[in-house]
């Protein structure tokens, strides 16, 4: 593995470490191995800052500063690309994050994390009587039919532009009844 590869496994480690105490966390795995994550943000949760990345160890990144600029430049696509759901996600339920073992994918994993696991919770943890609406975002193609296919309906869509590329970001919302 290169070291940029390294350096975003260990950013990731810290996203996940950050919202892992701060939001809702669901594992899937199969023979003590873990194959899918999913991370939830409830409505009127506070935001993410700075200090509490580096409460879950962001100061070790430091260290391979030759690296900053690229994760600058990576935590902006990031940050762009939640700019869609920023208006709704105050009174929404947000999917920060949805993973598969890449030597899982095709097997249906992610669909369960959201059918089996995060939807029900979500469902359950509304109050009231009233509808709740679900959030998220990809900046990949394949990811955006991945929602379509699960019943997310597509709110927007804009493309990022970094160093003469495009970058596609998708935006998806779906309403979810209460149990």
């Amino acid at each position: 593995m290169d070291s940029f590869t390294n350096f975003m496994s260990d950013v990731y480690l810290v996203y996940i470490k950050t919202y892992s105490k701060n939001n809702e966390c669901f594992v899937g795995e199969e023979n003590g191995k873990i194959k899918s994550v999913a991370m939830i943000a409830r409505p009127h949760s506070p935001d993410i800052n700075l200090l509490d990345y580096f409460r879950s160890g962001a100061f070790k990144l430091l260290k391979k500063i030759s690296l900053l600029p690229k994760l600058l430049k990576f935590l902006d696509v990031l940050e762009e690309g939640h700019k869609p759901c920023n208006g709704i996600k105050e009174h929404s339920w947000m999917l920060e994050f949805l993973a598969v073992d890449k030597f899982c994918k095709g097997q249906q994993l992610g669909t369960k994390m959201l059918n089996e696991c995060v939807i029900p919770y979500i469902m359950n943890q509304s109050c009231g009587t009233k509808p709740v609406t679900f959030i998220t975002f990809t900046n990949t193609e394949i990811n955006s039919r991945f929602y379509l296919k699960n019943g997310f309906t597509e709110f927007d869509y804009t493309t990022i532009q970094r160093n003469g590329k495009e970058i596609g970001n998708w935006s998806f919302r779906m309403t979810i009844n209460p149990a």
